[in-house]
């Protein structure tokens, strides 16, 4: 079994361990968060996703459209499948800090062609630091074509050590 110490043995690089390994405490780096979700998307207008709230997407940033971020970080990308071709689509970021209720704040945009049915198209970014600790991020899909029944996963790159730029 390895054990490990935060003094003398700071590593940078890459660490294999073998086997069992015991860890007293927390880890703390870059933690993959993922945000699954559902919706019937019965238009080929722009719509606020749901964050885990129910089904019912939104024409407006309201609640069921929001998720407060537990530390900062990114984006990483969101994975779309629907039902139907919605053709060219735009996925965008926005954000709220403290004080203000919608997410309202431009962070990124990511456009991809949802050509084919049933297959899942990922929306990577490119951004390396889109929301802090406490902000409100919320997604808006805006399809050229009506993508109907709808699954996606956002996932996240938390920042959880204060030491990471």
């Amino acid at each position: 079994m390895a054990n490990f110490r935060s003094s003398p043995n700071d590593r940078s690089g890459d660490q294999r361990v073998r086997g069992e390994m015991n860890i007293s405490g927390s880890i703390r780096g870059h933690e993959l968060y993922y945000i699954h979700g559902a919706c019937d998307l019965d238009q080929s207008a722009a719509r606020w996703l749901p964050m885990g709230y129910g089904l019912a997407e939104a024409a407006t940033a309201a609640y069921p459209t929001r998720f407060v971020c537990p530390a900062r970080g990114r984006l990483v990308r969101t994975m779309i499948r629907c039902k139907a071709a919605a053709g060219s689509s735009v996925l965008t970021l926005y954000k709220a800090v403290d004080a203000t209720a919608a997410a309202a704040t431009f962070a990124e945009d990511i456009t991809v062609n949802i050509a084919a049915t049933d297959t899942t198209y990922d929306f990577d970014t490119s951004g390396s630091l889109h929301f802090g600790k406490g902000d409100v991020i919320s997604f808006k899909l805006n399809p050229t074509s009506n993508p109907d029944e709808t699954n996606f996963t956002h996932v996240l790159e938390l920042y959880t050590r204060a030491d990471i730029p």
